[in-house]
């Protein structure tokens, strides 16, 4: 056990914790030093049925009829009480994930920023004025969809949770939510602010493995499903929810393309790309995992990349000076360990692999590794890894890469480096992906419609326009 607080929290069901119809309970440890943190109710089917039918209620006598003004003010409050408590949130999240305090901050940071930005959209949702022949008026309205169900990943559960629940209550509707075994703590931490705040029953949580997350998908009175997470996963959300032709928003994996044009600025291209592997561990759906440089430039740009990939600590998410951290869980430690080796047994060269320090604890450390030498029908180049792993391929033409580029099942992110602003846009033009960045990775800002191509999703989020889709047009 740390010197930590023990967190041990119900369900949170009609504004108040509550234990699990199943009675048990499962543990949350930190990925650092595998020791428990805390502990949350194994929530079932049942339990999904009563926090749906709490959130139909509240839907139906309450908040329905709450002017988007007051949501207004209900979300600003929000925001401001996760601020007051903001470097809670951000210990917290550090220990259930495993990330360092610096991005937990920032994710931290992001939230606050998510329920002020939504908090301004909920009174701005209009509908549209349409001339008629023969001196007709018509007219549109938004309208909620009722009850949204929510199932949010474990890599940005602070930030996960803003995202998803602040629309979906700016546009007026209540909130089931279903948080990820490995890190519900955040997501209660933040029932004890909406429990102070909101209405009793617009959020609900229930938290669990399998059992509540199947039941919520197929749930015949959620009206919206929104899922981040596995794509094999989002397909079976899909199937569930077609049942009763419910509406979805999936985001789900990526396997992005990074591509460095002859011209670009090595130092900046460099810097760009290591934030946009090693940010989190590499465990995001929209990391540049498939980095491709032209000759012209690939010894140089290979060269500051290995240097600045030494100099990386190494350590648990609680030291400030930790750049990589513990990977979430013994399962995706498992995972991205068999990925290295089988990218060594395919065939490819290992350019770099860095060393875990003697004295870590006994905890889930991968180091980073950038792999040469790979071709397209490498596993690793193809299959989405989820952690500090690299792929680095050579090209000729800057055609050949576009075409490595497209040649995946993916299109969540991307990435252009150049110095000619013209050539870059037009490159990023014919990237089959959702969200292109020039010159940059991983900056995005509230605001920009986040959302993939083929197997990477459907939907999108963050933007304004994109935010009222959590109403009915």
């Amino acid at each position: 056990m740390t010197d930590h607080d023990y967190h041990d929290w119900g369900l949170f069901v009609d504004g108040e914790f509550t234990q699990s119809e199943s009675g048990e309970r499962f543990d949350v440890e930190n990925p650092a030093d595998k020791t428990v943190i805390g502990s949350a109710p194994e929530g079932t089917a049942g339990d999904i049925d009563e926090a749906v039918r709490v959130a139909r209620e509240t839907y139906e006598e309450t908040w329905r009829h709450v002017s988007a003004r007051e949501r207004v003010d209900y979300l600003l409050e929000v925001a401001d009480r996760v601020e007051e408590r903001a470097e809670e949130f951000v210990l917290l999240e550090t220990l259930e994930n495993g990330k360092p305090l610096s991005e937990s901050r920032t994710d931290v940071e992001e939230a606050i920023d998510g329920y002020r930005y939504y908090a301004g959209t909920a009174d701005k949702t209009h509908g549209d004025t349409i001339p008629e022949r023969d001196d007709l008026f018509d007219y549109t309205v938004r309208e909620p969809y009722g009850v949204v169900g929510v199932i949010i990943p474990w890599n940005w559960p602070p930030m996960h949770t803003a995202d998803f629940t602040a629309p979906a209550l700016a546009a007026g509707n209540t909130v089931v939510l279903k948080p990820a075994p490995e890190t519900p703590l955040s997501s209660l931490l933040m029932a004890e602010l909406w429990q102070d705040v909101l209405p009793d029953g617009v959020v609900n949580v229930v938290t669990g493995d399998v059992a509540p997350g199947a039941r919520l998908t197929e749930h015949p009175d959620v009206d919206k499903l929104a899922f981040t997470g596995h794509t094999e996963t989002g397909s079976k959300v899909m199937k569930a929810a077609a049942e009763d032709i419910t509406d979805v928003m999936l985001e789900l994996g990526g396997k992005n393309a990074n591509i460095v044009l002859p011209d670009a600025n090595i130092e900046k291209a460099v810097d760009g790309s290591y934030d946009g592997i090693f940010n989190n561990q590499g465990q995001a759906c929209a990391s540049g995992s498939r980095l491709y440089l032209h000759d012209s430039i690939y010894d140089e740009f290979i060269e500051q990349f290995v240097a600045k990939a030494e100099g990386m600590v190494i350590g648990p998410g609680t030291d400030e000076e930790t750049d990589l951290a513990p990977l979430a869980s013994q399962q995706q430690y498992d995972k991205v360990r068999k990925y290295i080796e089988l990218g060594k047994e395919e065939g490819a060269s290992v350019i770099h692999e860095g060393k875990l320090p003697a004295d870590l604890p006994d905890g889930y450390y991968v180091p980073p590794v950038v792999f040469g030498d790979v071709t397209q029908d490498m596993r690793i180049a193809r299959e989405e890894i989820f952690g500090p792993v690299l792929t680095v391929q050579r090209y000729e033409r800057v055609e050949d890469a576009i075409e490595m580029a497209n040649d995946t099942e993916y299109g969540l992110t991307g990435a252009v480096w150049s110095r000619n602003m013209e050539v870059a846009n037009r490159v990023a033009r014919r990237l089959e992906a959702g969200l292109i960045f020039v010159n940059n990775f991983v900056n995005g800002f509230l605001g920009a419609p986040f959302g993939g191509y083929k197997r990477s999703g459907i939907g999108r989020k963050l933007g304004f326009e994109e935010t009222l889709t959590s109403s009915r047009r």
